[in-house]
């Protein structure tokens, strides 16, 4: 097979660090290389594109004429090339096994990738981390985001051991990369099971009912979620029960600093209060669940005030509090998780 033949992947830090330090935007990029904004998009997230699209990106842009240079690890391994371990290639007393997910972005603007580990020494033990960019951040920069990666560990410590949270490892520091390491559970996120269509009546029961029963853990030790989307949510492959993860922008109780970007992108599943300024509590997370619930239930998501259960075969106490949680004004919403996982006791 010819190179050109297959698509090849860049290094999304490598990208970043090159980017960053020519002071160029995404546009500039464009602008200088004349290729699309979807191409330029693939070429700085590390997805897929052909290797000549790649090879004008990086000389035009960043005047790097071997394309090779800017390659991921995994391209450069597969095509033979001797190198050294990456950067991301172990963290502590692990190794990368697997990457899972291109370069994204957290609300508060955190490049993240999420990455397979397996343990060096312990034979058949994963993790799942977290592998935040922040060496092209100032120092000021880096401590601020610093409190977003340890938020998530104070989350998971806070509530201990419990079927439907992340059980949290470790977070680390390794040359410039932060890691935020949790025990692995095989399964899949649920927005990747809804890729599939709606859940049937058993998983919707399984699922909604489990996601609730973390977010009363959370509530109860004096935190709100504020982002629950089915993107946070992991189905354990053994039994479909939820856990939920990503807790680096969830809200402690008053007598800590709250953790909240400058702007808030657009979330269809995040109660609008959340980014406004008057206090939060419980009732925002009973809309995310509830918004979650009707994109479960029909495998859509509609606009908000749109929702309709009226098709789903579910019962009619629990279609009369998702409807409630829905409220638009948070006083119109059950005022916490109790009455929500009473309604559940009826589904059977």
């Amino acid at each position: 097979m010819k190179l050109e033949q297959r698509e090849f992947r860049a290094d999304p830090q490598k990208m970043t660090r090159l980017r960053v330090a020519a002071g160029m935007t995404v546009k500039d990029v464009i602008a200088t290389t004349g290729l699309d904004r979807t191409t330029v998009n693939k070429v700085l997230r590390g997805e897929p594109v052909f290797l000549k699209s790649l090879a004008i990106a990086v000389e035009l842009a960043f005047g790097v004429e071997d394309p090779t240079e800017v390659l991921h690890p995994d391209e450069l391994r597969a095509m033979g090339i001797p190198m050294e371990q990456s950067a991301t290639g172990a963290v502590l007393e692990w190794d990368v096994d697997q990457y899972l997910s291109a370069w994204n972005e957290t609300s508060n603007g955190l490049q993240y990738q999420l990455v397979k580990l397996r343990h060096r020494f312990l034979r058949g033990r994963y993790a799942r981390g977290k592998c935040y960019e922040l060496r092209h951040l100032i120092d000021k920069e880096k401590c601020q985001a610093e409190q977003y990666l340890f938020r998530h560990t104070e989350v998971c410590e806070r509530i201990g051991a419990h079927s439907h949270i992340a059980n949290n490892i470790t977070v680390a520091n390794v040359d410039g990369l932060w890691w935020v390491l949790d025990r692995w559970e095989d399964g899949i996120t649920l927005d990747h099971r809804l890729e599939e269509g709606p859940l049937g009546d058993y998983e919707l029961r399984i699922v909604m009912s489990g996601i609730a029963r973390g977010l009363a853990a959370l509530h109860g030790a004096g935190i709100i979620r504020r982002e629950l989307s089915p993107e946070s949510v992991l189905l354990r492959e053994r039994n479909d029960l939820p856990i939920l993860t990503d807790m680096e922008m969830a809200k402690l109780d008053e007598t800590q600093p709250t953790v909240s970007p400058s702007e808030w992108p657009d979330d269809p599943y995040r109660a609008i209060e959340v980014t406004g300024n008057a206090p939060i509590d419980a009732r925002a997370d009973i809309y995310s669940w509830a918004r979650v619930f009707v994109h479960a239930a029909t495998g859509e998501l509609p606009q908000r005030g749109k929702e309709c259960l009226s098709g789903v075969q579910i019962p009619t106490c629990v279609r009369d509090i998702v409807e409630q949680s829905l409220a638009i004004t948070p006083s119109a919403r059950p005022g916490g998780m109790k009455p929500i996982l009473k309604s559940f006791k009826a589904w059977s």
